[in-house]
């Protein structure tokens, strides 16, 4: 590994805990233009309030948003996205050179598996990690077995196959849903390693509780951290989402616990 490599990785990690808390607003392209970030200006504000260890976004709105908060706040460049119309197929928008000329401290990948577009998305991914490697730039990689020969995208087994196909690959931090208990995500967190692999947010319409919940067991499967986005950004007070989050992964809180600090810092108490 080359010491650059090091140095970003170091900055992603949080030094209290060597855990990693992210938060991701690059969802417009893949899901539309949500409510949260429709003003990204103020979505990036309200979210980098929280602290978090990494924001994940696209190159345009680093560009031009995120200058406040550089070398404040870890860059992730996000350089794949699907869409409403390929939903299967995560498309290059970005690469190494643009990520180093960000200041961006990893480059995240996304990919579908478990359907014949796995294949392109894969050699891509290959191709990536090659170029990360010789920059010494983290490769993230947002991957999910949800293709049309995916009969269960919770099936451990599935999950683990996904996971493993990235570290097979080179990647450093692995993202992938939740896929219902500790016991069950446990193969995932085994499957990968030595890379690390972090939760995704999931679905809408899931309660802080579930979020916090799913975090706590995931503690327990042996996840490095979290990537979350809309229930964060969607939140009337993002920040409050993130320290309830953060508790949980840098400072070993119980959901309860974690619960009561989100409760308090709406109600205005001091974190």
């Amino acid at each position: 590994m080359f010491l650059g490599k090091q140095v970003r990785l170091n900055r992603l990690t949080n030094a209290k805990s060597g855990k990693f808390v992210a938060i991701t607003v690059d969802h417009a392209i893949a899901r539309g233009v949500l409510p949260g970030i429709v003003n990204m200006k103020e979505t990036i504000e309200k979210v980098a309030a929280g602290k978090p260890d990494a924001m994940t976004m696209h190159k345009g709105i680093a560009e031009n948003l995120f200058w406040p908060y550089a070398g404040k706040i870890p860059l992730i460049l996000k350089a794949t996205s699907f869409a409403p119309y390929h939903r299967n197929y995560d498309t290059p928008v970005a690469d190494v050179e643009e990520a180093l000329r960000f200041g961006a401290d990893a480059i995240s990948i996304g990919v579908i598996v478990g359907e014949e577009g796995q294949a392109a998305q894969l050699t891509h991914l290959a191709k990536v990690s090659k170029e990360a490697q010789a920059a010494g730039m983290p490769l993230v990689s947002h991957i999910y077995p949800r293709g049309s020969a995916i009969k269960d995208q919770k099936d451990p087994d599935a999950v683990a196959y996904a996971v493993r196909a990235a570290a097979e690959l080179g990647v450093d931090i692995i993202k992938t849903n939740w896929n219902g208990s500790a016991a069950k995500f446990r193969k995932a967190v085994l499957a990968a390693s030595p890379a690390r692999v972090v939760i995704a947010g999931g679905s809408a319409g899931e309660t802080i509780e579930a979020y916090l919940q799913m975090t706590y067991e995931g503690m327990e499967a042996g996840i490095f951290g979290v990537t979350f986005g809309r229930f964060v950004w969607e939140d009337t007070n993002p920040a409050r989402a993130i320290a309830a989050v953060k508790a949980i992964i840098h400072d070993g809180a119980d959901v309860g616990t974690a619960l009561k600090l989100y409760r308090e810092m709406s109600s205005g108490a001091a974190a």
